[in-house]
């Protein structure tokens, strides 16, 4: 019987050992009692020392794991935080739970959960383990905080609401037992009083002619019951402490007290120090050998758990550090192969966000396709430019026909537009694989026990992509340059071609004769505010800025057109509810300004660039003042449609994923309007023609383009990286040098593998004296 208190002190080391909340509801006493109950006087009348920190509050601020040993050799204690030190002086222990009390929970008056383990080891004790809790309070004084009751109320039933906690209520007798907060908190978690030793203290400060009797004998009736009973006590007074009474002579004055007294005279055996710790130890082991079978269940349990954990770890083998480290080389390849074939893991989430090659693929599709589509030949091209080129080409004699170095020249000067959007795909794409190797670094749960390894396989990793990066970045401007090359007026699809030119001809001269079409009536236009010519940026990763003409209006619509004079917006912004700001050193541009939803859930984030200071702080004025205002009422039917879809704060042809492009393509008002009213009829013929070949054919590059970059960029970058990956980082990292230098195992890893050892011992030791007790009778 006297070893199954020392297993249960071996397991609270244990789980101490493990640290966070322990894995198995161990058989324990918790002593509670409110504040200035007599709780600390108790305990230390048991260990029979002074040990304990005294003063006004609380002082006790995390829970005291007290184990007693009986040790006949001498007396002395020791901490569990502090392995292998011995102290003899009982005043350093008190001092040393304040200094370690102050180092988990500051100076104030915070609290922890996390208990000290203390060990007294004394000829004058029995083997018993109690756990000091903060004393019960209602009222914060001083600098408590408010809620500090609930804090305690909370830390206290922590611990005593386990089935296996035993509890030990600490009263003083010269106050009332029903309200005490001991006794309530223990009837609140043990309603049936089953698990709760009642202790009354200060029986000698209660009002003469008074006793506690009928409470121990269990005569009186108005008391809570306690099928444990309760235990009376006589502690030291202040004055005995001022005076510095031993606790043996309090012992023996309390022993006194209750054989003299008249109403304890012939109880006196059931009552004092030494019976209640006799009775907590007994009770202790006997509720011990009630949980056996279901605590050593848990034990084996737990000790498997904590072997695979260790097993997991590993030894320090260098067999076992080289065959860890390739299968991480080889998981690390199939996952990031996985991840970019699509074909993710279990624990991976499919439906928050874009991962992997979808990300990828979103960039070719969502932003590097359309930035190329909204690259316009005719951005900047009017009819006297075109004259003014036809006329250089030809030379002195003139020209029967469009020459066709014209039309090569023009197509040639655009075609190089497309070069810039096309390496900052590759940049993003670049970009994401980074991103994709950086993530899946951190998901192999081996590559966390060797930090070295997981920064080597990620530089390794980013080698290959550098040395990818510039071959793909050659051949991107290869494929620009072979459209450059070659202006293939034979393609099937271009309205050049021979086969298309009659009947193209045909058409274009009929129209020309007729004369361009009215231009449609402006609609939706309201008072204008300021207009003007500006460069914007639309939001997209890929940026393009563009000349536009922005227009605000007294509705508080920000449009923005193509071309100055043209009918209709390429897109509409409502302003009502955004923020205007300049941004020059955002963006790294003189005289900008962005226009963005504060929410940042409707539209995009716009930026503006204009020609002068002056420009630049009339808009922000301007739109600032738009800004503070909601969006008008639309007046008309068509003024509420076009209201219902601007409230998603844009609508834009051009700024928009997936909106149909209304707009005809090619030949604006402006355009049309200057052929036909400054040019005679060969001269309108000539630009029509050469305006519509242009645009032909530049749909036809764009198309090639758009297909071919990612091609190139999938095959140069992404396979050669899916390809060379396995057998770069085995190559790399599996020699005996880099074996040696990345077996460094993580400083946290070590020391979870000793943690565990020591656990393991501990369980262990406990284990094997279960065993043997499983085959004692009691």
């Amino acid at each position: 019987m006297d070893r199954l208190i020392p297993i249960v002190n071996k397991l609270q080391d244990a789980f101490a050992i493990m640290g966070g909340t322990a894995p198995i509801d161990l058989p324990q006493i918790a002593v509670l009692g409110g504040q200035s109950s007599g709780k600390s006087s108790v305990l230390e009348n048991i260990v029979g020392k002074s040990f304990l920190p005294r003063g006004s509050g609380i002082v006790t601020r995390r829970p005291l794991i007290l184990q007693l040993f009986h040790e006949p050799s001498g007396e002395w204690g020791e901490f569990l935080h502090k392995p292998g030190e011995k102290f003899y002086d009982f005043d350093m222990i008190c001092e040393e739970i304040e200094n370690d009390t102050a180092r988990i929970c500051g100076k104030n008056k915070g609290l922890s959960t996390k208990p000290i383990n203390l060990r007294v080891y004394s000829p004058d004790v029995l083997n018993l383990t109690l756990i000091d809790l903060p004393g019960a309070t209602k009222v914060a004084v001083g600098d408590q905080p408010s809620d500090i009751g609930k804090q305690i109320e909370s830390m206290i039933k922590f611990y005593v609401s386990k089935p296996n906690c035993l509890i030990l209520a600490v009263t003083a007798a010269n106050t009332d037992l029903a309200n005490s907060d001991a006794i309530a908190i223990a009837k609140e978690v043990d309603p049936k009083g089953e698990r709760t030793l009642g202790v009354m203290t200060k029986l000698d400060l209660m009002d003469r002619g008074t006793d506690a009797r009928g409470i121990f004998t269990g005569e009186s009736s108005d008391v809570p019951t306690l099928k444990l009973g309760y235990v009376g006590v006589v502690n030291r007074s202040q004055a005995d402490i001022n005076e510095k009474k031993t606790i043996q002579g309090a012992r023996d004055a309390e022993n006194s007290f209750f054989e003299q007294h008249p109403g304890y005279g012939d109880i006196a055996d059931k009552l004092g120090t030494g019976y209640l710790v006799k009775k907590c130890s007994n009770m202790l082991l006997r509720h011990i050998q009630k949980v056996l079978p279901e605590l050593t269940a848990d034990l084996n349990k737990l000790t498997a758990k904590k072997r695979k954990e260790l097993a997991d770890i590993g030894e320090e083998d260098p067999k076992r550090t080289r065959m860890d480290i390739t299968e991480v080389i080889l998981s690390f390849s199939d996952q990031f192969k996985q991840s970019i074939e699509g074909r993710l893991g279990e624990n991976q989430d499919l439906v928050s966000e874009l991962t992997g090659g979808a990300r990828i693929e979103g960039i070719f599709n969502d932003v590097y396709a359309p930035a190329i589509q909204e690259i316009d030949i005719l951005e900047q091209l009017g009819a006297d430019e075109v004259q003014t080129l036809i006329r250089n080409v030809s030379g002195i004699g003139g020209s029967l026909f469009i020459p066709n170095a014209a039309f090569i020249a023009l197509v040639e000067s655009n075609i190089g537009r497309l070069l810039d959007p096309s390496l900052q795909c590759l940049q993003l794409v670049y970009s994401e694989l980074l991103s994709i190797v950086s993530d899946l670094a951190k998901t192999i749960p081996a590559i966390d026990k060797y930090p070295a390894l997981k920064n080597s396989i990620i530089e390794a990793t980013n080698h290959i992509l550098r040395e990818q990066y510039l071959p793909t970045s050659d051949h991107v401007k290869t494929v620009i340059a072979m459209e450059e090359a070659r202006v293939n007026m034979h393609h099937p699809d271009f309205i050049g071609h021979r086969e298309n030119f009659g009947k193209f001809t045909q058409e274009v001269e009929e129209q020309c004769a007729v004369g361009p079409p009215p231009p449609p009536p402006r609609t939706g236009n309201k008072a204008v505010i300021l207009e003007g010519w500006v460069s914007k940026k639309g939001g997209g990763s890929i940026v393009l800025w563009q000349k536009r003409y922005l227009m605000l209006k007294k509705d508080g619509i920000l449009s923005y057109y193509k071309m100055e004079g043209d009918s209709e917006p390429l897109g509409d912004i409502v302003v009502g509810g955004c923020i205007c700001e300049r941004a020059d050193a955002l963006i790294g541009k003189r005289y900008a300004f962005q226009l963005y939803h504060r929410t940042n859930d409707i539209g995009k984030t716009f930026f503006f660039t204009c020609e002068s200071e002056q420009e630049a702080n009339d808009w922000v004025a301007l739109l600032k003042e738009e800004c503070a205002k909601p969006p008008m009422e639309p007046e008309t039917e068509e003024d509420l449609l076009a209201s219902a879809a601007n409230h998603m704060g844009v609508s834009s042809s051009e700024d928009t994923e997936g909106a149909p492009d209304t707009r005809k393509r090619g030949l604006t008002e402006r355009i049309h309007e200057s052929i036909h009213s400054e040019l005679g009829m060969r001269e309108k013929i000539e630009c029509e023609i050469l305006f519509r070949l242009l645009i032909s054919y530049f749909e036809i590059v764009k198309k090639n383009v758009s297909d071919m970059i990612p091609k190139a960029v999938s095959y140069l970058l992404i396979d050669k990286l899916k390809v060379k990956l396995t057998s770069y980082l085995i190559n790399e990292l599996d020699s005996e040098a880099k074996i040696k230098q990345l077996s460094q195992v993580a400083p946290e890893v070590a020391q979870k593998r000793v943690q565990l050892k020591k656990t393991l011992t501990l369980l262990d030791d406990s284990m094997g004296i279960l065993s043997d007790l499983s085959h004692t009778s009691f």
